[in-house]
């Protein structure tokens, strides 16, 4: 077997900063055209709802995907085994609940804010509860995201953890402001295919410089721990922390909850044409994730059998299981050619602050349209509204970086891995959000006296779920793979005990905008 030669630990070179800067500068490129484009709130929130599918699918799985899983997935399979793959494959049992209920319900309502559908559902205090439900959530996602992307950048460029989290936000707040949505879009698909680049160079490297290839990964993973490649089927105690079972329920419930209610995904349907081209978008979507998160998988065994062949290339001290979040960065800075390091570099850089532009993005409009449009706080027309989204856009890219801040010194301390933090820091908000809008679509007896009571009784209930041993002082953890699916069940069972015992039943005017009222409307004319 030939033996790899190992770039020194200290890691990039001159050169690969050199690529680092024409990387950032090829974005602002993006961002800098994209802004020439923008008359108004529409323009700048849905890129005036002309965006192509395709680059709209592919802007969809790069802001899902980000730093989160491209790290945390890898990182679960080289620590865990591959059992956390399956959220990933999930997404083929939910697709025909996103193209068949959601995306043709939603595309006939086209707002810009999914949070008016709830005002128009129940009343003004649904909306505000919905509204506040994306904003923690996307809140946290952002900030776990820059600490991530951080935590690669500090690894791979021997740089500060904290000032690259400031610094991170401060550039990202400012191309946010001048790009818009169609700036977001198109960076993103520039960043779907460097993902696609650094995951397919690390099995290209190991393969060829160890002689050895997936099949052989496979069994040292095995050997190495049986977890690994034979993870237990199923299992209802709620302490077991994941098997394939729980991971596809949670997977499945991702999915559901966010196509039908994250103003991220929303946005971007909202910014397509036409319903063919939303669900064109989805569809190369669901492609493009099921093939990156293979390819991430096969790379975490790719990883996990290098170091076991080399541990002297490990950092100092480290187990190739005990490092598993910080393994794909090493690796990065550390064993592949000159300039391929910078890249990749430049890959988590531009993660990083395309995550903080599309949460900040989609959290201005939530607060434009949900709080500023509502009370029409300073509207002197389309360019007065244009100017105070872009001022909005400042202050919450300046406080989500503060926030980013503080989130990132909690995670060092935790020393939990990215997926054991991604219910602790927002994804204990998407059930009870998610629950909200399906309430709506399909609970026509519910009204907001029976929704706003049953979602927050399972907010409280999310909470203490993903908190239990803090809260009760316990010796175990409960299981992050029912973190969203079992909140969003008891909001949904409690609307409907609710709606039974304190709705009327009779006709309201919140039934016009249940699932099967809004699919007899005929869909908005398309645009060109």
């Amino acid at each position: 077997m030939p033996t790899p030669a190992n770039r020194s630990l200290t890691g990039l070179e001159t050169f690969d900063f050199v690529v680092v800067v024409l990387y950032v500068l090829v974005t602002l490129a993006i961002v800098y055209r994209a802004s020439r484009h923008q008359h108004d709130t529409e323009d700048y929130f849905l890129g005036n709802r002309r965006l192509p599918w395709m680059a709209v699918g592919l802007s969809i799985m790069a802001t899902l995907l980000s730093s989160l899983t491209y790290l945390g997935l890898t990182g679960e399979v080289v620590k865990n085994g591959i059992a956390g793959f399956m959220t990933q494959a999930a997404i083929l049992p939910a697709a025909p609940v996103v193209i068949l209920l959601f995306i043709p319900f939603f595309m006939r309502l086209r707002f810009t804010s999914a949070y008016e559908y709830l005002e128009h559902r129940f009343d003004y205090r649904a909306r505000l509860l919905g509204g506040t439900l994306f904003f923690l959530l996307r809140l946290g996602w952002v900030s776990l995201v820059m600490y991530s992307g951080s935590l690669a950048l500090a690894k791979m460029g021997g740089w500060n953890f904290y000032y690259t989290i400031a610094v991170l936000g401060i550039v990202a707040t400012l191309y946010t402001y001048f790009g818009g949505l169609e700036g977001v879009v198109w960076t993103d698909v520039l960043q779907s295919l460097m993902l696609f680049g650094g995951a397919a160079a690390i099995v290209v490297f190991v393969w060829l410089s160890t002689g050895d290839g997936p099949a052989v990964w496979w069994e040292a993973a095995g050997a190495h721990s049986k977890a690994h490649t034979r993870p237990e089927w199923f299992s209802l105690d709620p302490t077991r922390r994941i098997t394939i079972g729980t991971a596809l329920v949670s997977g499945f419930f991702w999915q559901i909850c966010t196509h039908c209610s994250d103003q991220v995904v929303l946005q971007r349907y909202a910014s397509t044409p036409s319903l063919a081209a939303a669900r064109n978008s989805y569809l190369t979507n669901l492609v493009a994730l099921l093939a990156i998160t293979s390819l991430l998988g096969v790379s975490g065994l790719a990883l996990l059998y290098y170091y076991l062949q080399h541990p002297e290339f490990l950092p100092p001290g480290a187990s190739v299981t005990s490092v598993g979040d910080e393994l794909m960065p090493h690796f990065y800075a550390t064993q592949l050619p000159l300039g391929f390091g910078g890249l990749i570099l430049a890959n988590f850089l531009c993660d990083a602050m395309q995550t903080l532009v599309s949460g900040v993005n989609s959290i201005t409009a939530v607060a434009t349209q949900d709080v500023l449009e509502h009370s029409r706080l300073g509207w002197r027309g389309p360019t007065s509204r244009l100017q105070t989204a872009r001022r909005l856009t400042l202050v919450l890219g300046c406080l989500t970086t503060a926030i980013a801040l503080g989130v990132a010194w909690l995670a060092q301390s935790s020393h939990k891995n990215i997926y054991d933090l991604m219910p602790r820091t927002f994804n204990l908000f998407l059930g009870p959000l998610g629950a909200l809008f399906l309430i709506g679509m399909f609970l026509p007896r519910a009204t907001g006296r029976s929704a706003t009571p049953a979602v927050l009784l399972a907010l409280v209930f999310s909470v203490l779920w993903s908190y239990w041993k803090e809260i009760f002082r316990t010796s175990y953890e409960l299981s992050i793979m029912w973190a969203i699916a079992l909140p969003c069940l008891v909001a949904l069972g409690l609307a409907a005990l609710f709606s039974l015992i304190f709705e009327r039943g009779g006709d309201h005017p919140g039934r016009r905008f249940t699932w099967w009222a809004v699919m007899q409307r005929p869909l908005p004319q398309e645009r060109g």
